[in-house]
């Protein structure tokens, strides 16, 4: 008996969609057609593939059936019901990869620490002078172990990156347990604090070419110097560098710019060798800001901590991709530990750039700029190491730059055109262009990187750092059986951290 005789989901005359792979002598792609009808959804047509005449009728009887199949699951548990693999015909099995994550927990770490650092590490010893010695180390000890507590429960809550077999982000754990509101927000706030991040980049990017190209430039080499200066200034080198950067962010695919993450850990580990070398020999140094350590003009307590609260916020901010570096961990067992590992090493890293170059600035502790190479002038004999060192982050920057455009570019699109990352060149280019132009202004017109990063860090903190995770934790809670009242008390109280955190931008005299 016929396979067809035997089995009655298989249609005649029809073209069936599948779910699976099939070998390439029976896949064809579906052609583009322009009837309206066939832009609706039919039963089952989700594969955007067809057999062909060459496959068997038993292949297409089989393939129906597991077609049924995973349609029979409840939508809240999709795996649930699973087609035995004895029934299936040889020829739509593919090669497996394993199923498990093939990263150790020192790569997971240092991917944690590298994501982490950012910016802000250049800020760092700004920051700390706006909060004073003292109360600046307080609050890194404090904003390390909340920001590390609400980043524990995003990981726990996700599952580790995996629920029920499906990889999810942060956004989706929130649709889960908060419902579309709460997505919607970590979606708004997500892209928020990416821009954040992009605008610090441009402001940055422009900084460090403005002083390589400065420092190198020959006045001999041209007759009249003041044309130089009115043209190459830090006005106008933000808009020479859109020059530059633009045309990277419309490639489809990015991958080339993924190899040079590296560049991140060697920026950061040349950053502190940098400042711990600067405070050890600056005294040797002509001209040069920092040396020894001096404690003249030094402030233990300020009431502009608020300040460096709003930094460390978007400093240990990693909520919000913390589940796609931890799905890939080798071990799932250790991703506590290994998230406990990286927040200390941040938490130490910070310190360390921090507080040494604080305590070895010669001058006013307030002076210090919100990137501190901007303290070492063309005429300090320990310039070159900072040059060094603005060369090293451009270079990293203009790496990263069109990787952060990428995703506010894939979340922004896949939500305005229900899943399309590339509805269109022109749609791409206009979104690339509108976030470009906002960080030329900003790096025109307002090149404060320590401003930009508290106020980002404060509203991004205040959603994803303290909000998102503490309802998502009373409401897991509330499911099992097991929230109480002090839960409550506490998790609520983290929301108004968050919330004083925000309006006390508004109040510091920074």
């Amino acid at each position: 008996m016929s396979a067809s005789e035997k089995d009655p989901l298989l249609p005649s005359n029809k073209d069936t969609s599948i779910q699976t792979r099939t070998p390439p002598d029976a896949v064809s792609q579906l052609s583009n057609s322009g009837d309206a009808s066939s832009e609706q959804r039919q039963p089952f047509d989700i594969s955007g593939r067809r057999l062909t005449r060459r496959s068997s009728e038993l292949a297409q009887a089989h393939l129906q059936r597991l077609k049924l199949y995973s349609r029979l699951a409840p939508a809240n548990k999709p795996n649930s019901i699973i087609m035995p693999a004895h029934v299936l015909p040889d020829s739509i099995f593919v090669i497996g990869l394993p199923k498990g994550g093939e990263q150790s927990s020192y790569v997971t770490i240092l991917s944690l620490w590298n994501t982490m650092m950012g910016t802000s590490v250049l800020a760092m010893p700004w920051a700390i002078s706006q909060a004073g010695f003292a109360l600046g180390l307080l609050c890194i000890v404090i904003m390390c172990g909340l920001a590390l507590y609400t980043c524990q429960i995003v990981l726990a809550s996700g599952q580790g990156g995996r629920m029920n077999g499906t990889d999810v982000e942060f956004i989706d754990v929130c649709l889960h347990y908060l419902g579309k509101k709460a997505y919607i927000v970590a979606m708004l706030f997500s892209v928020l604090t990416l821009v954040g991040a992009c605008m610090v980049y441009w402001v940055l990017m422009s900084s460090f070419l403005y002083t390589s190209v400065d420092y190198f430039h020959a006045p001999g080499n041209h007759t009249d110097e003041g044309t130089w200066g009115d043209y190459w200034n830090t006005s106008y080198v933000p808009l020479y560098l859109v020059i530059i950067v633009f045309p990277l962010l419309n490639f489809k695919s990015l991958s080339f710019f993924t190899r040079f993450n590296s560049l991140g850990i060697v920026s950061i580990v040349y950053i502190l060798f940098f400042v711990v070398y600067a405070a050890a020999n600056g005294g040797s140094y002509d001209n040069s800001p920092v040396g020894g350590i001096n404690f003249d003009h030094q402030t233990l307590f300020s009431s502009n901590f608020v300040s460096f609260t709003g930094v460390l916020a978007l400093s240990f901010f990693i909520h919000n991709g913390v589940l796609s570096i931890m799905r890939n961990q080798r071990n799932p067992e250790n991703n506590a530990r290994d998230l406990n590992l990286a927040y200390l090493f941040v938490a130490l890293t910070y310190t360390i750039v921090g507080v040494i170059y604080y305590l070895a600035y010669k001058g006013d502790k307030t002076k210090i700029n919100n990137n501190f190479l901007l303290d070492f002038k063309k005429d300090a004999d320990n310039f070159l190491f900072a040059l060094l060192a603005d060369v090293f982050l451009f270079i990293q920057m203009l790496t990263v730059f069109p990787l952060l455009m990428y995703i506010v570019r894939f979340q922004v699109l896949t939500a305005l055109f229900n899943g399309k990352e590339w509805p269109g060149t022109l749609h791409v280019v206009v979104l690339n262009l509108m976030v470009t132009t906002c960080c030329v202004l900003i790096a025109v017109f307002y090149p404060s990187i320590g401003t930009i990063l508290r106020y980002t860090g404060a509203f991004s903190g205040l959603v994803y750092l303290f909000a998102l995770p503490a309802l998502t934790k009373m409401e897991m809670q509330r499911r099992k059986g097991e929230l109480t009242v002090w839960s409550k008390i506490f998790h609520y109280g983290l929301i108004l951290i968050g919330l004083l955190n925000v309006i006390g931008q508004f109040l510091v005299s920074s």
